[in-house]
Parts: structure tokens; sequence; C-alpha cells
């Protein structure tokens, strides 16, 4: 009979639900993991260090792709450069400001971007196409004085009277071009919004007239978007250069870090999957945890996970000397033997407190050693040991109570044996009854 159920098992492939979806196409096998609407088993840990393992990877995805013209009217750049969330200085980022130029008429507002006091610099760094209104200066179209045009664009309103006068400043700025009107609009940007501004160029010299300006306007803005198309193509190259060094460089990262992942916590059933294949068993997984677990093979780390989702906790072992070893702590040193009296190798022991719903482990090792551990019988505990070939060792709690401890305490345990691949977590938590 032993026989029979050895080969029945020996065959019984990993199945695990599959959400329904309405291209279902029926059952998927991938080697010896079968996807269907069956039973769900876990075939390794991995599931639980999967988020772990790739969680920081995540915030490395992350790259800024916004085009030239989206940040221009994202208050959040100044011209090209992302703004700091936590930013202490506007100046590092409001480089332009507007100046009143003196030599016009006086009846009009004449004004330009202010190039001396270290302005210049950062103009033609960073707004090179307003080189094409080089020899003029603009002349406002409204209905403000110098004083109140100072006021309102250059700068700001003192605190109070002594406070020396502080510029207001821009981090961008945009020209537009009015055919009809033949009036142009200076679209100004700061950290708090935007500001446009209507005005004409002129030359510089009171000599030449505004008509002599006019007729050069298409030609001048011409040169303008010129320029502008020029800074936005090499910006927008730029960006997907960046793109796609970040990618490939993150595309071969991910590759060793899943290789890694595989070789560090995948069983070999696991390994024969691709990534896809494997991603679709841990999201089935993960949304029927304790089902899957059930199923898995009895593995101490598989039966210590199904009792924390049901809610044991783990019990620290108590730092006791074995000459101070007495009923009241109830430490003892213990060795393991079969019904049979044959003597076994214990690797990893487990005590489960059914009554405090708490448990300890004990390492063993792969010869026959002594391994100290606490049995306290005054509550109800079953006792399961892992032997060097895998097989699980048990004890019930009527066997656990039975135990006979010596003078010296010292104990000889005789476990019941089942063979690994003959049991389930499920199966053994259930013949136990925790």
């Amino acid at each position: 009979m032993k026989r029979f159920l050895y080969f029945i098992s020996f065959f019984i492939t990993f199945s695990c639900y599959c959400s329904a979806q309405e291209n279902y196409d029926g059952a998927k096998s991938y080697g010896k993991i079968n996807v269907e609407n069956k039973n769900i088993k876990i075939y390794s840990q991995a599931y639980m260090h999967y988020p772990h393992v790739f969680n920081d990877f995540d915030r490395t995805l992350a790259f800024d792709t916004t085009s030239f013209e989206e940040r221009f009217f994202d208050t959040t750049y100044a011209n090209t450069t992302k703004i700091d969330a936590d930013y202490q200085f506007r100046r590092i980022y409001e480089i332009l400001s507007l100046d009143i130029f003196y030599g016009g008429n006086k009846e009009e507002v004449w004004f330009n971007f202010k190039k001396n006091d270290g302005y210049a610099a950062p103009l033609i760094r960073y707004n090179p196409e307003i080189n094409a209104f080089t020899g003029m200066v603009w002349v406002f179209k409204g209905n403000l004085s110098r004083k109140e045009f100072s006021k309102k664009y250059i700068f700001r309103k003192r605190k109070f009277f002594l406070k020396r006068k502080e510029r207001i400043n821009w981090s961008d700025v945009r020209i537009y071009y009015d055919n009809n009107t033949q009036i142009f609009t200076l679209k100004l940007k700061n950290l708090d919004g935007f500001t446009e501004i209507q005005a004409y160029p002129r030359y510089t010299s009171v000599s030449r007239s505004v008509k002599e300006a006019q007729e050069r306007y298409e030609k001048v803005f011409a040169s303008y978007l010129k320029k502008l198309g020029k800074r936005k193509s090499k910006f927008d190259k730029s960006i997907t250069k960046r793109q796609q060094i970040h990618k490939k460089a993150l595309i071969k990262y991910d590759e060793k870090l899943w290789a890694s992942f595989q070789e560090n916590y995948m069983s070999e059933e696991e390994k024969k999957l691709s990534r896809e294949e494997w991603l679709l068993y841990y999201d089935i997984v993960i949304a029927n945890e304790i089902k899957a677990m059930g199923n898995a093979e009895p593995m101490i780390e598989n039966v210590e996970r199904s009792m924390k989702i049901d809610g044991y906790k783990i019990k620290p072992n108590p730092f006791i000397p074995s000459d101070q070893f007495n009923e009241e702590n109830a430490m003892t040193k213990t060795l393991y033997q079969k019904t049979n009296s044959d003597k076994v190798a214990i690797t990893q022991v487990l005590v489960v407190d059914l009554t405090n719903k708490r448990y300890q482990k004990y390492s063993g090792s792969k010869g026959i050693k002594t391994i100290n551990v606490e049995l306290n019988k005054n509550n109800d505990c079953v006792l399961l040991a892992w032997l060097r070939n895998g097989d699980i060792g048990y004890l019930t709690m009527e066997d656990f109570n039975a135990i006979e401890i010596n003078e010296d305490r010292e104990a000889m345990i005789s476990l019941e044996i089942i063979k690994r691949k003959m049991a389930s977590v499920q199966t053994i938590r259930n013949h136990l009854n925790f």
C-alpha cells in the first residue's frame, strides 16, 4: 500500500488556480508546474523574498521623459532643469531679469533683458535664441509709466522702507509674434507662475524709425524660432539618448538580479519557468497563500510560514548552561531514534505549543548530536524533527507528554517517521492537530 501511495504521489504535479479571463484558453503546462484550476502548491520560499529583492529596483526605473516644450509650461522646471522640492534660494533657478532702458523716448517705457551684474552669461547660455533681437530694445505696449512698470515687472515691493530693492527674476521666457497687430508677447515664467507682457522691438537708436524695425519682424522672429528649435531638438535628442543608456543599464542589471534571485531562492521546478510564467505562479500563490502553503512540501520553512499565517509566534530559546538544567526551566538534552531503536541524525527540531500558539526552533546537525530542547509538559505541545534525508519525525501531544527524562535531564526520543514525499504541510498539521 505504501509503495502504491508513493507511486501516486510521485506523479502529482503542481496545480494552481488561474483567474478567469475572457480569453481563457484552458490549462497551460510549464514543465512540472501545471497551471490549472485545481490544487495550489508552494515549491519554495522564493515568493516570500521576491517583493524585498525587487523593491528597491522599482525606484531605479524612474526616468524623466518630460519634453522641452512641456518643461516650459510646468512651473516645477526652471528652463529645462527640475526644481528641487526643498529649494531654499530662488536665485538658483530664477536667473533672468528685465531692466529699464533709459536711452529712448521718455514718453514710452523702453526695456530689455538685464545683461550686467552677472545676468548676461545665464541669458546667453540658457536662452541663446534671444540673440535674434540683438541691437533692439523692447517698447512696452500698455498704459504703465516707467515707475509703475518697474514696480510690476522689475522690482518686488519692499517689506519696509529701508530695505534694499529686490529684483523680480525669471526662470524662463518665450516670445510670440502676432503678424496682424505686429505686437510681440513676452511670456515670462518664475516659480510662482507666468506673466505676459505685450511689447514691440525697435532699434536702440532713436534715429531709426519703428517702421524700419517692423519691416524685419518676420525675419527676426524666424531667426528666433530657428535658434529655439535647434535648442529643442538638441535637448529632446539628449533625453532620448540618455533614456536609452539608462534603459539598457537597467535591463542588464535586472537580468543579473533575476538570475541571482532564481539561484538563491527558487526550487529546481521553479527555475524551469520563464519569468512571465513564474510571476503568474507568484500572483496565484499570494492570492491563495493559505491553501498553497498547505499543499507545499513539509520543509521547516514552509511549516513555520504556515503557522505564522495562523497567528503562531516564535518564542526565543532561553540560554541556560547545561549544568543548570532542571524541571523548572524544562531544558533537556535530547537524542533521537526511530521506533525500532535505530538512531537518526536530526538537522532541525520544532516544538509547537498549541496552548499559547507559540513555537521554538532548535538546530541539530547531520550527525548524531545532543540537542538542547525545552520540553514543557505543562502545555499541550507537539514536536517535529527533520532527519538528514529530509524525512520528518513527529510526536503527538500524547507522545510528547510521555517523554521520559532521567535525573540528568536527558531523554531519548522515539519518533514516528513520515516520508517527505508522502506528506504536505497541511497533512502534517492536520495529523498533529495544530
